[in-house]
């Protein structure tokens, strides 16, 4: 069993290597409902015990009573929180050597506001009044769908002007920058709908004891100088991946209007892609920021459980689920997350972690070393294998990354697990088991999140308990430095079959199968609570869609991400060839607004 403190630190799982398995990934046989038919079966899910019964069954949730009377669980007591805090956190590579010319990004950075603002050529107050928030309010706009609720920030964007006036400005590097804040979040001065409807919302007065209060983490990046010019669209109460949402209408994603852009953080990632905003502040309970920031082309980071403080703010799979950032380059996301990253002395799990900041030279002294379980990684759709072996391959040849072969046993135990887990969260938890007024398809998910019995949902605890010191094993064998690389989904996004499935008012669809093929990669970072980035590396060569890799580290490990992430945007930009300058040469999204340019 996992010791609660030890020489690692608080947390730290006893390093014990899972028995060897052969990989296996069987294909999902839940039904895929849409219009109609999606919303009668849900009413009848909804209050029909033995038909959620037998979805749960259907789902072959029961299966992993096999694996506890096998006895591979028995040395492994319930783990039902994966907080860890390190004693000592894994330490990061020596960077890459300066290139002698530099690749520049597409995207505009916190860098490129800041620069212009004090240089006197544009100013925070124009750029939110007269650029930005006609972008995000105007019902014509192509934009308005991935913001719930606009902010109009006059008094700060007015003080931070009159700062750079006066040549007093933060030197936090995003003072005056425009940020999105995903709606699962508080926001002092604006509901927190988290996708539902605001008469729902209302009725079930989720934040009332958060009325009036900012989350931590948000606060943080407010008094950094950041201006939040809208509440994020995401799915409803963040119960799947794709983002579609007939609540509030569902965002396409910013480089094929016939895909999704990713959920559950879709606003964010959506805004960030289409060059809206060079921040957006998301959160991720299997995988919400890592799939939209992979499908939208841009940067996702996934904390280390507990170490971003949302407070007042409650989880709605507290768990499972984090709060990080979504950049458009790796340099904001370092930026961000490091604010966002602040100790909170009210969180009893946040001020046990150290201020994150950019770590000296002489702290550099960690390997440069990936793992890869290569059954596993290569578990994905062609284009996708193709875009990530080459960005591996570069890793490995040109940025100098040992590439060790890895196992990781029972994943497809483990991704059953983290869904019976987070549903059980969501739906008995966050929801209480109550499915009025909710979309069809969340009707579903929570009625049969109803039926998971408490000693499943304890031999799941025990999974988790046992993947946590398999990963822990793996870090002691090879190095806490090490980096378990595999691409951020098996497929190059997920198509919107009809336009009906997208209608605002409309039924939407559930397509459980798509969803957890989306988490096959991220849900390990969740269930286990170690740090994780997805970086962008390619793009489908018949969708146009990007393609990500995705990055877990050990727990404390944020550091040894954002090296791998320099690493791969030097290659993204520089191999890949996303360069300055739009079109197809730019590889921005057909939706990209430049916001600084002179015509907005």
């Amino acid at each position: 069993m996992a010791e609660v403190i030890n020489s690692k630190g608080i947390g730290y799982p006893e390093p014990i290597a899972a028995p060897s398995t052969p990989y296996i990934n069987p294909r999902d046989s839940n039904p895929t409902l849409t219009g109609l038919p999606l919303r009668v079966l849900s009413e009848v899910i909804s209050s029909l015990g033995p038909v959620q019964s037998i979805l749960w069954n259907n789902a072959n949730f029961g299966s992993l009573r096999q694996l506890e009377e096998s006895g591979v669980l028995d040395r492994f007591l319930p783990r039902f929180d994966p907080t860890v805090i390190p004693s000592k956190p894994p330490a990061p590579a020596p960077s890459l050597p300066s290139e002698s010319s530099t690749t520049s990004s597409a995207f505009n950075s916190s860098a490129s506001y800041t620069t212009q603002f004090a240089s006197g050529k544009l100013t925070p107050a124009a750029i939110v009044n007269e650029r930005l928030l006609p972008l995000l309010t105007s019902p014509e706009s192509p934009h308005s769908l991935c913001v719930i609720t606009p902010v109009t920030p006059s008094t700060e964007a007015s003080a931070s002007t009159s700062r750079y006036a006066a040549s007093t400005a933060h030197t936090s590097g995003i003072d005056g920058v425009p940020i999105l804040v995903k709606d699962e979040l508080n926001l002092a001065g604006t509901p927190r709908t988290m996708g539902l409807t605001k008469a729902e919302m209302t009725r079930r007065a989720y934040s009332e004891s958060e009325e009036g209060q900012t989350s931590w983490c948000v606060q943080k990046l407010i008094d950094a100088g950041a201006l939040v010019v809208g509440k994020a669209n995401m799915h409803e109460i963040g119960f799947d991946t794709t983002n579609n949402n007939p609540n509030w209408g569902t965002p396409r994603n910013p480089y094929n209007k016939d895909y999704y852009p990713g959920g559950s953080s879709g606003g964010c990632a959506y805004a960030v892609g289409a060059g809206l905003v060079p921040i957006a502040v998301g959160a991720d309970g299997g995988g919400s920021i890592r799939l939209p920031a992979g499908y939208c082309g841009v940067y996702g980071l996934k904390p280390t459980h507990g170490r971003v403080s949302s407070r007042p703010t409650l989880s709605i799979a507290a768990s499972n689920g984090v709060v990080g950032p979504i950049a458009a380059t790796i340099s904001d996301l370092e930026l961000a997350y490091r604010i966002m990253a602040t100790p909170d002395p009210q969180n009893p799990v946040s001020i046990n972690f150290s201020q994150p900041t950019k770590p000296p030279v002489e702290a550099h002294t960690g390997k440069r070393i990936i793992g890869i379980y290569k059954p596993w990684f290569e578990d994905c759709d062609q284009e996708v294998k193709d875009a990530t072996n080459a960005a591996v391959k570069w890793l490995e040849t040109e940025a100098g990354y040992e590439v060790v072969d890895i196992e990781i046993p029972y994943l497809k135990e483990g991704r059953m697990s983290h869904a019976i887990t987070i549903m059980t969260e969501i739906g008995q938890g966050f929801c209480k088991g109550d499915a009025s007024g909710l979309t069809p398809a969340n009707k579903v998910l929570v009625g049969v999140s109803n039926k998971t019995p408490a000693r499943d949902f304890n031999i799941a605890q025990r999974v988790r308990a046992m993947l946590m010191s398999h990963l822990s094993s793996l870090f002691a064998t090879h190095t806490d430095s090490l980096i378990i690389l595999s691409p951020v989904t098996p497929h190059i996004g997920v198509k919107i079959g009809s336009e009906s499935h997208v209608a605002k008012g409309g039924a939407g669809i559930s397509d459980a199968n798509t969803s957890l093929k989306s988490m096959q990669y991220v849900f390990l970072a969740n269930f286990t609570g170690c740090p994780s980035i997805s970086v962008p590396v390619g793009y489908s060569p018949t969708e146009g869609v990007p393609i990500g890799l995705m990055g877990m580290a050990a727990w404390g490990g944020e550091e040894v991400l954002l090296g791998l992430g320099e690493c791969t945007e030097r290659y993204f930009e520089g191999v890949v060839g996303r360069r300055k300058g739009g079109g197809e040469e730019g590889h921005r999204g057909g939706v990209y607004v430049d916001v600084l340019a002179s015509e907005g």
